[in-house]
């Protein structure tokens, strides 16, 4: 009886270490994507998709991380079924979302590439006539030391 009454204590310490290292992550996350958002101006580098950023996409994937680890700790506290149930049905939505999507960007690479080529080709070409832009190409050139997206004879 002991000895179970042990093993139910390292448990449920072992859970809430687990727990609260997935809600530090998402906290982590979230904050990195909060700062992009705010310091970051490389999303206006893709004018079909003004809202898809870095900063906007970790703050939703933060979020959720956030969630689903308030659910695994709560339930791990309380000890209750149903918020443990429910901790592993979102982790088990999460890892098939995550499959699926490794799938259909392995199966459609060559589309996306096509699709952010051109995104970028239509962002150099607003190079001289949008200040966000400019700013955006100038920042890139900085970090990455280039020119053009592919060769430096695409660059206008």
């Amino acid at each position: 009886s002991e000895n179970m009454r042990r093993q139910s204590r390292t448990m449920f310490y072992f859970r809430m270490f687990c727990d609260s290292s997935f809600q530090f992550c998402g906290c982590c996350i979230l904050g990195f994507g909060i700062y992009l958002l705010i310091h970051n101006n490389f999303g206006v580098l893709f004018h079909n998709l003004p809202s898809l950023t870095l900063g906007n996409v970790l703050i939703i994937v933060g979020s959720i991380i956030m969630v689903v680890a308030f659910l695994g700790c709560m339930g791990s506290i309380k000890e209750n079924k149903c918020l443990l149930m429910s901790f592993f049905v979102l982790l088990l939505i999460i890892l098939l979302a995550e499959v699926t999507l490794a799938i259909l960007l392995f199966v459609y690479e060559r589309k996306l590439n096509d699709y952010v080529a051109e995104g970028l080709t239509d962002s150099i070409k607003r190079y001289h006539s949008d200040n966000s832009t400019k700013a955006a190409w100038d920042s890139i050139q900085t970090y990455v030391s280039t020119r053009g997206i592919l060769l430096s004879s695409a660059w206008i």
